[in-house]
């Protein structure tokens, strides 16, 4: 992975990025507020293609973006905690799906986000019935297929 950081229209950036150029974890922050693609759609979107972006882009250290990631999702760790002994591995979940990432297919039911890895093809604002498999720690995802 590699983990740049860059300004564009003051907005602040930070992304973890794979080999092929693809974001995996985003921070924004802007106009004070932190959007974290953990928690909302702000994941940059197809290959970051550097040229294209309109900013200074520098290097980072993994432990810099790691720093910038944890006191965006700070706040979240709590309700993350409760999540997880509320939805447990093996239990079913219903929720809609809200769009796609990387890691797989983004859903949403109340505040809980869960990434569903399964095989079955869904559709956007689909609701699909999972069982819920494990968590995502990093971005506080639920697991499910």
């Amino acid at each position: 992975m590699r983990y740049i950081f860059f300004t564009f229209e003051d907005e602040k950036n930070w992304i973890e990025i794979d080999d092929n150029n693809i974001a995996y974890r985003h921070v924004i922050l802007s106009d004070g507020l932190y959007h974290v693609s953990a928690l909302e759609d702000c994941l940059a979107e197809g290959q970051i293609i550097e040229d294209e972006i309109e900013a200074d882009i520098i290097d980072i250290s993994k432990k810099n973006f790691e720093i910038t990631w944890n006191d965006a999702l700070r706040d979240y760790r709590k309700i993350w905690d409760s999540v997880k002994n509320n939805y447990k591995p093996n239990s079913d979940i219903t929720a809609t799906l809200m769009y796609f990432y990387p890691q797989g297919a983004i859903f949403k039911v109340d505040n809980i986000i869960i990434n569903y890895i399964g095989d079955e093809e869904v559709q956007l604002h689909e609701k699909l019935r999972m069982k819920i498999v494990g968590y995502d720690d990093i971005n506080m995802w639920v697991i499910a297929k």
